[in-house]
């Protein structure tokens, strides 16, 4: 069997699925044996497999020609001979891009079922022009997508009107399917046109070895109605599976309407929440002091070098290339070094001790820089120089630094959380950091009480419910998800707040992070004048234990 080198999957944003996924959800596709199928990305042609082994074993006497694919990869169509055994009418089978919709004369209009794992590619990396053109298309379905959305929501979207009166739909997608923002349209749009939808999430991750380790989500789709319906106020349910034999017997549940409700997959990681937890919660969240981290800051991604190994440079390595230090840029490189609640001069200096990587090249004057700086820039080719897309966005290449130092920094990636962290200094982040910027009009401490509040029980619980869960359960935060992260900001004397945030500034310095939580509950919950503290920071506490525990399992 032929197989594809790994960068290139990537560029494509392909991640192929595992013969026990493929073989399941093809199983629940095709009923009947005169089922027709359509693959509208086949990549590696799992789906295809599974779907020619299905309709083998229920009956079907001519299942290779029910079965129809798309893909804009050359390289898929080297398979398919492979996969069938025998040689393969390409008339079902258009090399093309999915989204155009020009397939064939002699396909089908509709398809009993749709079946497949779309790209992952990000919206960053989708065409404008051809963006525009399918968001129109998407108009005229009666869908209107956020121009955000990632590859993978066009092609779930544009399948649906493929599918046959009655038939079914099922779809591999990454997790980003129940939390990301433009992901609530299309969840609607599914809803408005089956009899009956569910997700099902998966524990287990599914692409570990392709390069991601974003958790998986399994859509399944019954039941394609004629017309679409009105648009109803629930979201699709959502069941948690720890792999494939779970989800086998959870979609057995479900066909036979044995399924309970306990999740929906907008709000998944809230309806965890025990009901007295999330009964406090949401009180706390209606009091006039629960604001929203977008309501005194925004956040930015950091700084994007196109290469940190070249551009970031550690004491010892800036000793050997005999840089001097007034050539190059201080930078915060990791959220690791920053401990405290604030990031200082003497931070970045231990940091460049430790051996972190604090330098920052960022030539303005390649020409006019000195001979050892030219030396190193020389080291980059010109032919890596042009093939790079960060490199062209920039007027002078070499030029990393945008003179946009924040006011604080924000993690992208965290196990225990996020923590907002002052910045001190006038150095700048790379993009493993987000960048925060305040409100011009916030104080000194205010912006000391939202960094404080960040901190409390309350607010990572919020956290647990904007974010998303990676690898092996760290909680990651885009910037518009970071904005949208409550805080609770009772009135407070400003000595109150400086005292409080220095002495938390020394717990988290060393390594108490959960005195420092719970020092931070006692400051905010008696701001807010709320009663039985005790039992009621406890059952805050064991809310984000339980939420924390859903997103390591």
């Amino acid at each position: 069997m032929r197989t594809f080198d790994s960068r290139r999957k990537k560029d494509l944003g392909a991640f192929y699925t595992h013969q026990g996924l493929t073989d399941l959800i093809c199983a629940w596709s095709v009923q009947t044996p005169e089922t027709t199928v359509l693959e509208p990305s086949f990549g590696g042609c799992g789906f295809l497999r599974s779907t020619r082994d299905r309709l083998a074993k229920i009956g079907s006497t001519s299942s290779i020609s029910q079965i129809y694919g798309c893909d804009i990869d050359t390289r898929a169509f080297l398979l398919l001979s492979d996969v069938f055994e025998q040689p393969v009418d390409l008339e079902r089978y258009h090399e093309g891009d999915f989204l155009d919709q020009r397939f064939p004369s002699s396909w089908p209009k509709t398809f009993d079922a749709v079946v497949g794992n779309p790209p992952y590619l990000p919206y960053r990396k989708i065409d404008v022009s051809r963006r525009e053109r399918v968001l129109d298309q998407l108009k005229d379905l009666g869908l209107t997508l956020d121009r955000r959305a990632s590859l993978w929501a066009y092609f779930v979207a544009l399948s649906i009107p493929f599918t046959s009166t009655g038939g079914r739909a099922a779809w591999v997608l990454p997790s980003s399917f129940l939390y990301a923002n433009f992901s609530a349209a299309l969840r609607s749009f599914i809803t408005e046109n089956f009899e009956e939808v569910r997700a099902f999430e998966l524990k287990e991750r599914q692409f570990l070895l392709e390069g991601t380790e974003e958790k998986t989500v399994v859509l399944l789709c019954k039941g394609k109605l004629e017309k679409s319906r009105l648009p109803t106020q629930s979201d699709i349910s959502l069941d948690q599976c720890a792999g494939v034999e779970e989800l086998k017997k959870a979609i057995n549940s479900w066909e036979l309407g044995q399924a309970k409700t306990t999740s929906l997959c907008g709000t998944s990681v809230f309806d965890s929440l025990s009901e007295g937890s999330r009964r406090l919660f949401v009180r706390l969240q209606k009091s006039p002091v629960c604001k929203k981290l977008g309501d005194f800051l925004g956040v930015r991604i950091g700084l994007v070098t196109g290469n940190n190994a070249f551009f970031l440079l550690s004491e010892t390595e800036r000793e050997n290339l005999n840089l001097d230090t007034t050539e190059l840029k201080r930078i915060l490189p990791r959220f690791q070094f920053a401990q405290g609640m604030q990031f200082s001069l003497s931070d970045h200096g231990r940091l460049l001790e430790n051996g972190g990587k604090g330098y920052l090249v960022s030539e303005d004057d390649p020409t006019n820089a000195s001979p050892e700086m030219r030396a190193y820039l020389a080291q980059y080719s010109k032919s890596d120089i042009d093939g790079c897309s960060t490199f062209k966005k920039r007027s002078i290449w070499c030029r990393t630094e945008d003179e946009a130092a924040p006011d604080a920094f924000f993690p992208v990636m965290q196990h225990h959380g996020p923590r907002l962290v002052l910045n001190q200094t006038s150095f700048n982040c790379t993009n493993s950091l987000h960048r925060v910027y305040f409100d011009r009009q916030l104080t000194k401490s205010q912006r000391q009480l939202v960094s404080l509040s960040l901190l409390s029980t309350f607010s990572q619980i919020s956290a647990e419910a904007c974010g998303r869960s990676y690898g092996s359960g760290a909680l990651k935060h885009e910037p518009r998800e970071a904005e949208q992260i409550e805080v609770l900001m009772p009135e407070m004397h400003p000595r109150t707040v400086s005292a409080s945030f220095t002495r938390v500034d020394r717990m988290l310095r060393e390594g108490n992070l959960e005195e420092a939580r719970q020092f931070v509950d006692q400051l905010i919950l008696n701001g807010i004048g709320l009663s039985n503290l005790p039992s009621n920071t406890a059952l805050l506490r064991s809310g984000l234990e339980h939420l924390r525990f859903h997103r390591h399992r």
